[in-house]
């Protein structure tokens, strides 16, 4: 690590920590996007189409497994240093990726909370159709 007294990144806890931080929020977007998945696939084999609340609920689980996953990835840049945003480094392109995709309009974090949040209180029909 520049500008340190460690001969290897890893032994750095200051990377260590970073490092569980972002494993932690990557699993919890991978559990949050698997539930979903699965109660779709289970709706569908069923024949039955889901209704409001859990929609909502899906939609919020996209919002959180999208904003965890970026916070993840911005966690690992900053771990790898200036060298993560070279052209050359493919870890700047998934940063961009993932940037640009939790940014989409199905997806957006804030208006899935809202959705989730009303359909809790039973509001519902308020924010989307897309829901």
């Amino acid at each position: 690590m520049t500008y340190t007294f460690y001969d290897n990144q890893a032994a750095a806890p200051t990377t260590q920590l970073a490092v569980a931080q972002a494993a932690s929020l990557i699993d919890s977007a991978q559990l949050h996007a698997y539930r979903a998945a699965a109660e779709i696939d289970e709706a569908a084999a069923q024949g039955t189409y889901l209704d409001y609340d859990a929609r909502a609920r899906m939609r919020m689980d996209t919002g959180v497994a999208a904003v965890n996953a970026r916070a993840a990835i911005r966690i690992l840049v900053s771990v790898h240093g200036a060298g993560s945003f070279a052209e050359a480094n493919p870890l700047q392109r998934i940063w961009r990726d993932s940037e640009a995709g939790s940014r989409h309009a199905l997806v957006n974090p804030e208006v899935s909370t809202e959705v989730y949040g009303k359909s809790l209180l039973g509001i519902r029909g308020t924010v989307t159709e897309l829901v």
